[in-house]
């Protein structure tokens, strides 16, 4: 008896310590209870959980086995397995459990989180009707939860139910008037039906009723392109990088959001074939602090600077451009209905000036511009790093400047990712050949080879079938280089064939 009370204790620490945060310490203690008592489930429970809270899922997976070997008529203990298997990666697996569980029936703490999370599996797993039926008795019990909203409506949407799923896009901003995510669910389910006047219409709903957010700058500037792609007017481009600045002077960015404005303007910019400036948004965006502070923008002015230097517009520009940002972007139906009534009240209420709090113009000048901190860090991840040499590639080349195409290429060469190693090496190899290098040849073979070898790695790789037919053309073997094209759809196959018919008439 004395020896169950003094795992009970030790048990008890051990949540304590978990509590707390002090994972060690807990997995110490639960390994401690197991040794006393390797048939007490409580024990590998604690144990399973320090094992999720330090990121160990494999682990976290094995304890929680062994509490339900245990316990295994116990709901509960099937739901902690589940948890961690879909955390693992392992959503079949996850799956099994949480249905194991609800067949024992769980705690009233777990079972709301069960279906919501059996919900987000099917969602995750295409099982779209099973996603919606799992959310909707999620929401039964936990009740309104933007969460379980999100997925029934995107869950609708894929199920091919578009107007429940607007429906639920609309609750969503019923709960939530002020963010944009509804209008985000509702714009997604419109894109998906190819709705596009209809998307255009809940952006607009969206600028006018919901706090402006990076996501809808972002949503918009996508509808542009996609606007671009089909009209090739350069005016969607122009508008896609106001967008961008507008961004970037309304709200109140973090460095993260202010390096994708910047990156995602380069990109713009080599589609207008404008080098200068998208070299210079790709420098502010491995300076994205000092750049940002410094009223860098990603609107091109009208007016030249010295060579090398980061073109800003002057400071009474940036005023204006803030102004009528913020006065676009501020604007609310709702604001404004509101204020006309709260005139309408004054107006039949007329009270003396005295009862009347003085506003005065000068008390908003103590508020200091929100600037970003130079020192935070910021981890640029493998991919940010892969994209902005990609882009530095397209924008050295746009001039032909091979010496910079070269430094670059090195980078792409050397990425982890092999889509980025094939532009990598073309651009090497091009570069060599328009510089006049005698061997130029020779590492077209060499990549030839490479790429070959690729697609007979992977013969569904029609990156490296691309390749290929551009290497051959820069090579002057037409013959080959469509031979190769035609093994590619017609959507692939088109432009290429175009790019050898070109290049025929040049020879």
């Amino acid at each position: 008896m004395s020896n169950n009370i003094d795992i009970d204790s030790i048990i008890a620490d051990s949540k304590i310590a978990f509590i707390q945060g002090k994972y060690d310490e807990a997995l110490v203690l639960a390994s401690k209870a197991i040794r006393e008592d390797s048939k007490n489930p409580d024990a590998y429970l604690c144990a399973g959980n320090a094992y999720m809270s330090m990121t160990n899922y494999e682990q976290a997976v094995e304890q929680y086995k062994k509490a339900v070997e245990c316990d295994p008529e116990n709901g509960d203990r099937y739901f902690h397995l589940g948890y961690a298997f879909s955390t693992n990666g392992q959503p079949a697996e996850g799956l099994a459990a949480f249905a194991k569980a609800d067949e024992l029936d769980c705690s009233p703490e777990v079972i709301g989180q069960l279906y919501k999370i059996m919900g987000m599996l099917c969602f995750e797993m295409k099982r779209y009707e099973d996603a919606v039926l799992n959310l909707c008795k999620a929401e039964r019990i936990i009740g309104i939860d933007v969460d379980i909203l999100q997925r029934k409506a995107l869950s609708y949407g894929l199920s091919g139910k578009l107007a429940q799923g607007i429906e639920v896009a609309n609750q969503i901003k019923l709960l939530a008037p002020t963010q944009y995510i509804g209008y985000r669910i509702a714009k997604e389910l419109l894109l998906q039906e190819n709705r596009e006047e209809e998307v255009e219409k809940e952006l607009d709903r969206a600028r006018r009723f919901a706090d402006p957010c990076m996501e809808y700058f972002f949503d918009r500037v996508s509808l542009e392109l996609a606007k671009y792609s089909l009209d090739a007017e350069e005016e969607h481009l122009n508008e896609a990088l106001k967008l961008l600045n507008d961004a970037l002077l309304v709200l109140n960015p973090s460095v993260e959001e202010v390096v994708d404005c910047y990156v995602n303007a380069a990109e713009i910019y080599i589609r207008k074939e404008d080098s200068e400036m998208a070299i210079n948004c790709l420098q502010a965006s491995e300076n994205p602090a000092q750049s940002y502070n410094e009223r860098f923008s990603v609107v091109k002015v009208d007016y030249r600077q010295p060579e090398g230097a980061i073109l800003r517009p002057s400071e009474r520009e940036i005023e204006r451009a803030i102004e009528d940002a913020r006065r676009k972007y501020g604007d609310r139906e709702i604001e404004r209905m509101g204020m006309q009534n709260a005139r309408r009240i004054t107006e039949n209420r007329p009270m003396n000036d005295e009862a009347l709090t003085p506003v005065s113009v000068d008390m908003n000048e103590n508020k200091k511009a929100y600037k970003l901190n130079p020192d935070e860090e910021l981890n640029y991840t493998k991919e940010a790093i892969d994209k902005i040499d990609r882009l530095y590639v397209s924008a050295y080349s746009i001039d032909n400047d091979t010496a910079k195409i070269k430094q670059y290429a090195s980078k792409l060469v050397a990425s982890d990712d092999i889509q980025n190693q094939y532009i990598g090496k073309y651009s090497m190899a091009k570069a060599l050949k328009d510089e006049g290098y005698e061997q130029a040849d020779e590492e077209y073979e060499t990549l030839l080879k490479f790429l070959r070898n690729a697609s007979i790695k992977d013969p569904t790789d029609l990156m490296a079938v691309s390749f290929r037919v551009q290497c051959l053309i820069d090579m002057e073997r037409y013959d080959e280089a469509e031979d190769i094209a035609s093994l590619l759809s017609d959507e692939l196959k088109k432009p290429l064939l175009e790019q050898i018919n070109n290049a025929k008439q040049k020879y």
